[in-house]
């Protein structure tokens, strides 16, 4: 990534109402227990419940980011894993800006069935979708070398690649702030060449403004 690229991740004080963002779908798929849920609620909340409950159907949280002069909304989605959901999911593409593939060091079946979703969400979307590949649960010892990985990332085209930990928050905010990094290079690539890409509708502009929610007593 650029390194002329300023950044900050904006918390609830920082955001206003009349805030116009810059709105991009991002989903986290891969196998059942790999602990997608786990990632997004560390990166949002940094938070980590002890534990293993599966997602029904799909729950989303919300990352605020000022990159340069532009304000990005990442609107994050977590998916159900489960086999028997496998075209639910499938079905939810659409509209997506980036995929994170998430896999679990410890269990090789789940780095192996990275092929799976790969071919799916290119099937369902298009070849150039950005996609990172994140192995979890790096607190652990390795099922999966991190050469392998590595090297699978980038034989297979993804975008970036990274170990991280939801447990103890090993890396986990650094990869939502290179998705971030990712996506404003892209609007700001065919934004400076008066277009967009044939998959236009992954870029769109939010211009509602910001409502925040009141909190309870």
């Amino acid at each position: 990534m650029s390194n002329d690229i300023k950044i900050e991740l904006l918390d609830e004080s920082q955001i206003s109402q009349s805030d116009n963002f810059i709105n991009f779908k991002i989903i986290i798929i891969g196998d059942s227990g790999v602990g997608k849920s786990s990632l997004l609620k560390r990166a949002v909340q940094n938070k980590f419940e002890e534990g293993y409950q599966a997602t029904i159907g799909f729950e989303f949280l919300l990352m605020h980011y000022q990159v340069n002069e532009l304000k990005l909304k990442l609107q994050i989605w977590d998916t159900c894993g489960e086999e028997m959901y496998r075209s639910l999911i499938q079905g939810f593409y659409r509209n997506t800006s980036l995929a994170l593939i998430v896999y679990d060091i410890t269990k090789k079946e789940t780095f192996d069935a990275l092929d799976i979703w790969l071919k799916d969400i290119r099937k369902q979307l298009v070849e150039d979708i950005p996609i990172f590949i994140v192995g979890n649960k790096n607190d652990l010892d390795h099922q999966v070398s991190s050469d392998d990985a590595k090297l699978y990332a980038s034989s297979n085209r993804t975008k970036y690649f990274t170990e991280c930990s939801a447990k103890s928050g090993q890396n986990v905010k650094e990869i939502f702030t290179e998705a971030a990094k990712y996506l404003y290079q892209t609007y700001k690539q065919f934004k400076s060449q008066n277009k967009l890409p044939a998959t236009s509708e992954r870029l769109k502009i939010d211009t509602q403004p910001v409502v925040k929610k009141k909190k309870c007593c």
